[in-house]
């Protein structure tokens, strides 16, 4: 699923522009999955403590994959609207359930690093993913096709790599639980929320911050620095490599400065390589500021997850869980229209810069709550 979703991601945006939609309408179809997946976020932290996780992802799948399809079929603004809110409602379910599935089948011990190689398998798939989504078009295009038809041939390839991931949900056993905290029965509800709404509001700046920016960046390359899609998908893959890289460094930094402080230092040593990102049209400090910033600020994001589950109540998990996604996917979904506006009338720098602001924002009240 990794590889089908991020080699959509990386070509999907050129897709759109291919067939000659602004950023800003980029932006309003990227809110629209977002508003989908708010929607479907709280109903679905209730969802999956009713109904099994594996039938769950062997529904949620195919009705991502479909929407995908669609969107990569048609030139229809408003049907690709309405397909990407469904997609949002559908894919949220890949998001809420991995958290609290991890809660209750890991020990304390085992969770920084299971969320950590988590994420990092994730990135793996997602470097084979920008490889062949930079490969691809470049092999179809020698067909004498389109610009829009290449991207739209390739992007049902990623479709059928998405259909694969049916065969490991499969495998899924969900038999065995292993619970190894006391139930603390005197939890108070206030303190709980007072907890949840500290956890949220990190998450929610972040977004903000991430919105404005972030889903621009195959464009950014593409628009602002000319680089070739083969490239582009290069230094994606090249990207989550290092990724891969810092995710497998950060449980072993939480063991010995703490999950928060790990967190807090990453997200903020990688503001100023975003804001030379934002000042530079040298290609070379260009790439080299991307590579940094993801890796930096990715690093510590399975951590956050981790350290959010175990201050709440196992009971509470998968509803906080919801809410993070809410804060951080809501932030993101309400900066992109503004994000694309801004890139189409003016230029990337200033989307950067509001980034990087909004990114040191959050990792302050990120200390502050809880150092």
């Amino acid at each position: 699923m990794g590889m089908g979703f991020s080699g959509f991601m990386l070509l999907f945006n050129l897709y759109l522009k291919s067939i000659n939609f602004g950023e800003a309408r980029i932006g309003n179809i990227i809110t629209a999955s977002t508003i989908g997946t708010l929607i479907m976020a709280i109903p679905a932290s209730i969802v999956i403590k009713r109904i099994s996780i594996k039938k769950i992802l062997l529904f949620s799948t195919p009705v991502s994959l479909v929407c995908y399809l669609i969107q990569v079929s048609t030139h229809n603004y408003m049907t690709i609207i309405w397909t990407s809110l469904v997609s949002g409602i559908a894919s949220v379910f890949f998001q809420v359930t991995a958290a609290p599935f991890f809660m209750r089948n890991s020990t304390p011990k085992e969770r920084p690093y299971l969320f950590s190689l988590n994420f990092a398998f994730a990135l793996i798939a997602g470097v084979i993913g920008s490889i062949l989504g930079g490969v691809l078009p470049g092999i179809i295009e020698r067909f004498g096709l389109s610009a829009d038809i290449t991207y739209r041939y390739t992007l049902y390839i990623f479709g059928g790599l998405v259909m694969v991931s049916i065969i490991p949900y499969l495998l899924i056993d969900e038999k065995i639980e292993i619970h190894t905290e006391p139930v603390e029965k005197d939890f108070k509800f206030k303190t709980r929320t007072s907890i949840i709404i500290k956890l949220f509001l990190p998450n929610l700046v972040t977004g903000l911050g991430a919105g404005l920016s972030i889903p621009f960046m195959n464009l950014y390359f593409k628009d602002w620095l000319r680089v070739s899609t083969n490239l582009i998908g290069i230094y994606f893959s090249i990207s989550q490599f290092l990724m891969i890289t810092g995710l497998l460094i950060a449980p072993l930094l939480a063991e010995k400065i703490g999950k928060i402080r790990t967190v807090f230092f990453s997200q903020v040593l990688s503001i100023p390589f975003l804001i030379f990102m934002g000042i530079t049209r040298n290609l070379s400090l260009a790439v080299i500021s991307y590579w940094i910033r993801a890796a930096l600020m990715n690093m510590a994001q399975p951590l956050f997850t981790n350290y959010a589950m175990e201050r709440v109540h196992k009971d509470e998990q998968p509803l906080t869980n919801a809410l993070l996604i809410i804060a951080w996917t809501a932030g993101r979904g309400l900066s992109a229209s503004i994000g694309g506006l801004l890139i189409e009338h003016f230029s990337y720098t200033l989307p950067f810069f509001t980034t990087s602001l909004l990114y040191l924002i959050s990792s302050i009240f990120l200390y502050t709550f809880f150092r």
